[in-house]
């Protein structure tokens, strides 16, 4: 028998001291992740914000392969050592941690949690996964519209993880007001 695969965040609906970490089976909402086209738009999020997050977090570096916003702090260790004699490049570590504790202060007063976000943003990308083509921004202003997109979220995503999904979508909206980029880089 196959077991389910089991997915654990934090339930950010319950008031803060009642926080407990809970777990959910994925049979539990494959129903909520069928065939629908605007589904995708929600791994989307979640995949733009934690690109924008490593996107400051490491400036500079096109290639983010492996590199994942729960594996952060390893690889601030890893690209901070010099590859000619494998010493430490004291700065570089420095400034790149400050760039990320920056960030994630920043993201924290906005409800984000460093311990459970990150993988409730790869639950969702599994889950709904990425839209297959960049959009066009013009026949489809859904994709820069927030309110727009809160919509959908709304529409798709099963109350349980509404709260969640929605934090993530503000926590991309702010980083885009802050860069002025558009909601979906590409």
């Amino acid at each position: 028998m196959v077991r389910p695969k089991k997915v654990c965040f934090l339930e950010s609906s319950l008031p803060t001291g009642d926080r407990t970490r809970r777990s959910y089976y994925l049979n539990e909402i494959q129903s909520f992740a069928g065939a629908e086209k605007d589904a995708r738009v929600v791994g989307e999020i979640a995949f733009q914000l934690d690109r924008r997050i490593l996107a400051y977090v490491f400036p500079g570096v096109t290639r983010l392969y492996g590199f994942t916003v729960a594996n952060i702090p390893e690889k601030i260790k890893q690209t901070s050592i010099k590859s000619l004699d494998g010493s430490v490049d004291e700065k570089k570590l420095r400034e790149l941690t400050q760039r990320y504790l920056a960030l994630s202060a920043r993201l924290e007063k906005l409800g984000y949690s460093r311990d459970v976000h990150p993988a409730f943003s790869e639950f969702l990308i599994n889950t709904y996964g990425i839209l297959k083509q960049r959009p066009d921004l013009r026949a489809n202003p859904l994709h820069s519209s927030p309110a727009a997109l809160r919509k959908l979220v709304i529409d798709v995503v099963p109350p349980k993880f509404l709260g969640d999904s929605l934090l993530l979508l503000n926590c991309l909206c702010e980083l885009s007001k802050e860069d002025s980029k558009p909601l979906f880089a590409w």
